[in-house]
């Protein structure tokens, strides 16, 4: 049984990219913030925030989280500085309350 929308906790869409010196799986992202959202946060933290990787074009991506996590999702994101042997950085390109509304940020910033 579904929750009906007015339970249903509010989520927000960060737009990101990547600055990698090789390219970087779409895997191996998602794994880097989960794990980096765990060190800092806590296991239990990082499942509420309900982080997945909605989209990644190799460059550019999308985040979806909780409203109520949104800090601890960009905290944990800035902080990531390396997958496996690569050096990356993140950047935060916009965050938006609909999937729509970020994929506008990706047009218009790239």
């Amino acid at each position: 049984m579904k929750l009906p929308p007015s339970m249903r906790s509010r989520k927000r869409y960060i737009a990101f990219k990547l600055i990698s010196e090789e390219s970087v799986e779409e895997k191996a992202i998602a794994d880097a913030m989960v794990r980096n959202l765990t060190n800092l946060f806590g296991e239990v933290s990082a499942v509420e925030c309900g982080l997945k990787l909605e989209k990644f074009d190799g460059e550019k991506g999308i985040v979806r989280c909780n409203l109520e996590a949104l800090d601890r999702v960009m905290i944990a994101m800035t902080l990531v500085d390396r997958i496996g042997e690569k050096n990356v950085g993140i950047i935060t390109l916009g965050i938006s309350g609909s999937l729509r509304g970020c994929n506008k940020k990706l047009e218009v910033l790239t």
